[in-house]
């Protein structure tokens, strides 16, 4: 289905440049900056708008020494007779899967018995290894990754707005939602705000779950029509200047939850802000793990805590599932979002709260508190009218 071009997280990281096929090269000995890119056919200008090749003052507008067609790539003198190269050798990651999830659907996509043996990075990197045999290969991505971990003021900028619009967004879906409408309705509602606002996309795919759906993680279909005594759930982000939002919120399709579901909601709205409590630097995610433990088993809900892992988030950034080690402790600009969540197979009801919070000096900023957790706040939120489309 037809997208909007979205730029490698890697690459985009380091050169700020949306251009498809395009390969950087930084040569560490004479520190220059190198890309190398297609040459856009004249009818291709036209219809496209011009390639970074044909840009004017590119080099100076992104900081690089010189730019070259991709024809000439194995012909540069930079690059012959090296005897290291860094490069990455593990899976990159996307706007919405990270290294080790798209490692996984990369094995599963060449089970099938039509698919290459080889990925597409992966005969990239071969390549590179027939060229320069003499050259010893280091993987890039734990240098990036620790790059990419602390978020610098300008990231933080753009995270910010994007948790404002993923805010936004939440909240004109949860306003007005009543049994009978269908999950799509709710997803149009947030997306016409993530537009408005200037979103340049979606952070991934919309999660829109209601009833029994909601037992599906990252259910996407958002086509069943909600009914009375459901749960509905959304779990929804923006993709503001190439960095995301992550918001999650759950309510009552009807107005109010039963008790069994408010049972369960209460414990992961407590789950919730005791983990955000304790974040600041010198945390590790083990640690919000045992806070959170405490909070299930208050509840009576530590069984299934543990059942899914003793789950309570991820780190996000460019990528939603952005990089990071849940071993490390935080510093200040380190961006997680908080996730706590039940599943109960015998209720068939899956409930999350999530937020986007950010590691401060002195503690941590939810980027979206915005959006109302606490239960009387949600259902005079579900109260409030909500956009209609013109008759």
């Amino acid at each position: 289905y037809p997208v909007k071009f979205r730029q490698s997280p890697d690459f985009y990281y380091l050169t700020g440049i949306e251009e498809p096929e395009a390969i950087l090269v930084i040569v560490g000995k004479t520190k220059r900056t190198l890309i190398f890119a297609n040459r856009s056919e004249p009818w291709l200008a036209e219809v496209e708008g011009p390639g970074i090749f044909e840009m004017k003052d590119a080099t100076e507008i992104y900081g690089i020494n010189r730019i070259y067609g991709l024809d000439q790539f194995f012909h540069s003198n930079s690059l012959a007779n090296s005897n290291k190269m860094y490069v990455p050798l593990t899976a990159p990651d996307d706007v919405q899967f990270a290294r080790n999830e798209l490692l996984s659907l990369e094995g599963n996509s060449l089970n099938h018995p039509l698919a290459s043996s080889l990925s597409r990075h992966k005969q990239a990197i071969n390549k590179l290894k027939e060229w320069q045999p003499q050259s010893t290969f280091f993987d890039i991505n734990p240098i990036l990754d620790d790059l990419r971990f602390v978020k610098s003021p300008y990231e933080i900028e753009r995270m910010r707005m994007a948790g404002k619009i993923g805010v936004e967004g939440v909240k004109e879906a949860i306003k007005g939602t009543k049994p009978g409408m269908f999950e799509y309705e709710l997803e149009a509602a947030a997306r016409f705000i993530y537009t408005k606002r200037g979103a340049r996309g979606d952070a991934f795919t919309p999660i829109v779950a209601s009833g029994p759906n909601s037992m599906i993680s990252h259910y996407s279909k958002n086509n069943r029509q909600m009914k009375d005594g459901d749960v509905g759930m959304m779990d929804y982000g923006a993709d503001y200047d190439y960095y995301t939002s992550d918001v999650t919120r759950t309510w009552a399709v009807s107005g109010k939850f039963t008790p069994e579901q408010e049972k369960m909601y209460r414990c992961i709205l407590e789950a919730r802000n005791a983990i955000i409590a304790m974040m600041k630097p010198g945390i590790k995610v083990s640690d919000m793990k045992d806070v959170a433990a405490k909070v299930y088993q208050k509840h009576g809900f530590g069984d299934l805590f543990d059942d899914y892992g003793r789950y309570v988030g991820h780190f996000v950034g460019i990528s939603v599932h952005d990089v990071g080690d849940d071993e490390t402790p935080f510093v200040a600009g380190v961006v997680y979002n908080v996730e706590p969540l039940i599943q109960d197979k015998t209720l068939q009801t899956h409930m999350r709260l999530e937020d986007t919070i950010l590691i401060t000096a002195n503690g941590a900023e939810n980027l979206t508190k915005d959006v109302p957790a606490e239960i009387d706040e949600l259902y005079a939120l579900q109260k409030m009218k909500a956009l209609e489309p013109s008759k």
